[in-house]
């Protein structure tokens, strides 16, 4: 049986060390057909680099004698288009440039690549310069008089280092990246010059990323090329659907597994407005099918230590100069389980200019944080999947307690959870309003009834016992938090109502009691929602809450008799 290829990227070595392959060679087709100069971008973890090394193994004249063996059981090998293995192949990866020294590890990165492009297909050019642009200048004038050495450039995670260094040092990123003279513009700079003539020797190039923005500060916009990013033809490029799951589980005879818990925690993602379905995140679902193949059981740790890791370090996006910015309250939305919406998606756009509000959307889609939920007259986005709720959940906590607004006890909140989990005690809920009423710093940011919701949201998911919903429709209705029980043995579910009445209001005793009554006939009707009955039906209880605010202090905690 097959291997499942988890966190290899090397199409090659996936071939012949018979790993399993989801095969996305249908694209090549669609990808000739294209622009001669591309831009593919996505979010991290998604499989990029293995498509840029099948597209390298594909297309290098290097592996002609081996493209039988190397493209065996692949739609390409029936259907083999009249480039393959035409190309001398130039191929750039900027993941491995260290930031901390960034213009020479740049400059060898360049140097080392044209070194191993040079030797691999034995040109003889003596290239003297140090200077990685002028290298790339001779190699080019040296190939454009070689009227035979076409080359096909690969540039694989194109802004990899330059976003690391956006968030760690501005003015650095300027002075490579972004000024007239930087190191990164010349070098695309220098590209175009490849490609300009009708004997110009780069006949192609294929660039992947996760954002638009070094493209834009680079070049003012991908302008030798197209961005096929939004493209619905390439919508499955990379990225795991459906289908393409169901063969994996069929070929494993994973017959037990949890596919709604997959859906749950990995799928959703839809990256063209002219698209219904949705796609798995590649690494996250492979991480899943890795362990489960292996112990016949869900991991314990639903989240891949490498995509929280990944995602962790984009933190200083909305926490900048020292202080929460709008940018917060965007989150807050998002984690309350609303949608946030743009009339359309901005395709370029400064890394410099991100407190458009514009941008900042955006740039949240590229990274992933959010994709498309449908599209009318705007465009609506919210959150994929469990995952990426947790990891926005993380970005909050960290910047409230980085302001020293909100520093939660949370082994007092983990014992509250179980005693929620098993006894159905709802201390939890009047714990977390007693952190929020002593925490005076984040009094200015309960303004409304999502603003608190969001911050039950986020330290109620701290809990590993529970995934916990917010907005989730169930009988017609939309339930404010719903404690979906993830670890077997909890006892209990959970369904809170939260009503909320402004600080400014004085608060009114009748109003109070007529929030009480609507809250519970709103839960009682939750309550009656298969996906709650089913949880019944297993011998768990339910508790269902009714929470009532006035502004940032709970007034009324109350437990609904089923």
């Amino acid at each position: 049986m097959k291997k499942i290829p988890y966190g290899i990227s090397d199409y090659k070595l996936i071939k012949e060390q018979d790993y399993y392959f989801i095969d996305k060679t249908s694209f090549i087709e669609k990808i000739e057909d294209e622009s001669r100069f591309l831009m593919f971008l996505r979010p991290r973890r998604f499989g990029k680099s293995l498509a840029i090394s099948m597209l390298h193994y594909y297309y290098d004249v290097y592996y002609k004698d081996k493209f039988n063996d190397l493209f065996k059981d692949t739609y390409i090998l029936k259907n083999r288009t009249k480039e393959a293995n035409s190309y001398l192949v130039l191929k750039f990866d900027f993941s491995a440039v260290d930031t901390s020294r960034v213009e020479e590890s740049f400059t060898i990165n360049i140097k080392s690549t044209i070194h191993t492009f040079l030797q691999k297909y034995k040109l003889s050019l003596d290239i003297s310069s140090e200077n990685p642009i002028d290298i790339l200048k001779i190699l080019f004038d040296y190939l454009q008089k070689e009227n035979d050495k076409n080359i096909y450039i690969l540039i694989d995670e194109y802004d990899n280092f330059s976003n690391k260094l956006l968030l760690e040092n501005k003015t650095n990123y300027n002075k490579i990246i972004a000024n007239k003279t930087a190191l990164f513009k010349q070098f695309f700079t220098t590209l175009k010059s490849g490609t300009g003539m009708e004997n110009s020797p780069i006949k192609r190039i294929f660039i992947t990323g996760v954002t638009p923005m070094t493209s834009y500060d680079v070049t003012s916009g991908f302008n030798i090329g197209k961005n096929i990013s939004l493209n619905p033809e390439f919508n499955d490029f990379v990225g795991v659907t459906n289908s393409e799951l169901d063969e994996m589980i069929e070929y494993y005879k994973l017959k037990d597994i949890d596919m709604s818990l997959m859906q749950e925690w990995y799928n959703n993602y839809r990256f063209s407005e002219d698209i219904e379905h949705t796609v798995y995140n590649t690494d996250m679902a492979l991480y899943y099918l890795d362990y489960y193949t292996r112990f016949n059981k869900s991991p314990k740790e639903l989240i891949d230590i490498n995509v929280r890791s990944d995602y962790s370090k984009l933190r200083d996006i909305i926490y900048t100069d020292g202080k929460l910015n709008g940018n917060f309250s965007t989150l807050n939305t998002l984690i309350a389980g609303e949608s946030i919406s743009l009339t359309n998606l901005v395709q370029d756009f400064s890394a410099l200019n991100l407190s458009k509000e514009e941008n900042f959307k955006s740039l949240l889609f590229y990274l992933g944080l959010i994709t498309i939920k449908d599209a009318k007259l705007q465009i609506n986005f919210k959150i994929p999947n469990e995952t990426i709720k947790r990891i926005d959940i993380d970005f909050l906590k960290d910047s409230l307690e980085l302001e020293n607004l909100f520093n939660i006890k949370t082994a007092r909140l983990s014992e509250h959870l179980i005693k929620f989990a098993t006894d159905g005690d709802i201390e939890v809920f009047k714990f977390l309003a007693d952190e929020i009423k002593r925490s005076t710093g984040i009094r200015d940011y309960i303004y409304n009834e999502q603003t608190v919701k969001s911050m039950y949201l986020a330290y109620l998911s701290l809990s590993p016992y529970y995934v916990i919903k917010s907005e989730l429709e169930l009988n017609k209705g939309f339930a404010d938090i719903f404690l979906k029980p993830l670890n077997p043995y909890v006892d209990y579910v959970g369904l809170v109502e939260l009503k909320y009445i402004k600080r400014s209001e004085k608060l009114n005793q009748k109003k109070v009691k007529v929030f009480i009554e609507e809250a519970k006939q709103q839960v009682d009707e939750y309550a009656k929602d298969e996906l709650v009955t089913k949880f019944l039906n297993q011998g768990k209880k339910l508790r269902k809450v009714v929470l009532i605010f006035h502004g940032w202090e709970l007034v009324e905690s109350i437990v609904i008799d089923n």
